[in-house]
């Protein structure tokens, strides 16, 4: 037990003094947390433990409020900001563990490995935070083109959406098809950016049941294909230059009928 202090005091006294944990409604305190309490108050401990176990408490909490909405496919955009205040916060305490590191290396106070170790993490939370700035795009993104199935009638008056409605009742198995053609033209199946009643689509109001987007400009060559396909095997579409007026963004081929609205109490 005494080598287990050994090492923690040894931890402390290379990165030194941390800030303490900011939480507005910090959690009860737990039995680990009250025996350092009183370690430190006996003086066993140096009063920087601490600092030091808030802010492995809120790294861990961090931790996981990025699993949460980072790796999760059906991330809300309501979700965006807790999860980029997270990501964000976790690079700064790397970047702030990496300074630490670099000033105890240059004194000789720090083994090279250990270092690298630092430097990796710190190197880690970096990619973390562009992956995360990259998700929050796609997210707002794919917002937008849900939320143009609302506004076709305008786009269409300005000549950034088009459409062709069908009375075929077999579309939903046609689009298995249209994925196979597009496959043997290309190489590659159709880059589809949301398929079927997702999570997205109901937090707006849309009911995206067996309706399928695809992220192709409805002008360039890919895009003509499926246009062209659609229109041949009677499938109903919706085709997007442009998810908003004035700007070059969310262009996508939505295959199906628009999607119903949902009823409020439905929500």
């Amino acid at each position: 037990m005494q080598r287990h202090y050994i090492r923690l005091v040894f931890f402390l006294t290379l990165f030194g003094a941390v800030s303490p944990l900011r939480a507005n409604d910090p959690p009860p305190a737990t039995p680990e947390q009250e025996r350092l309490n009183a370690l430190v108050n006996e003086g066993v401990l140096p009063r920087t433990a601490l600092a030091k176990a808030a802010r492995e408490r809120e790294s861990e909490r961090l931790e996981g409020i990025v699993r949460d909405t980072l790796t999760n496919s059906q991330l809300l955009a309501g979700k965006i900001p807790e999860m980029m205040r997270a990501v964000t916060t976790l690079r700064d305490m790397a970047r702030e563990d990496l300074a630490n590191a670099l000033k105890l290396a240059e004194a000789g106070a720090l083994p090279l490995q250990q270092l690298e170790k630092v430097k990796d993490a710190s190197a880690l939370a970096e990619r973390r935070f562009e992956l995360a700035e990259k998700r929050a795009q796609l997210v707002r993104d794919l917002a937008l083109m849900a939320r143009a199935e609302g506004r076709v009638d305008e786009l269409r008056d300005e000549d950034l959406a088009f459409d062709y409605v069908s009375e075929s009742e077999d579309w939903r198995e046609q689009i298995l098809s249209v994925d196979a053609a597009f496959f043997h033209e290309f190489g590659r199946g159709l880059p589809v950016s949301a398929e079927g009643a997702t999570l997205l689509h109901r937090s707006l109001g849309y009911d995206h049941t067996d309706r399928v987007d695809v992220a192709l400009h409805p002008d360039d060559p890919e895009g003509l294909f499926v246009i062209e396909l659609l229109y041949e095997w009677d499938i109903p579409f919706i085709a997007f230059r442009s998810s908003v007026p004035g700007q070059s963004t969310g262009p996508h081929i939505h295959i199906g009928p628009r999607s119903d609205p949902i009823p409020e109490e439905d929500l």
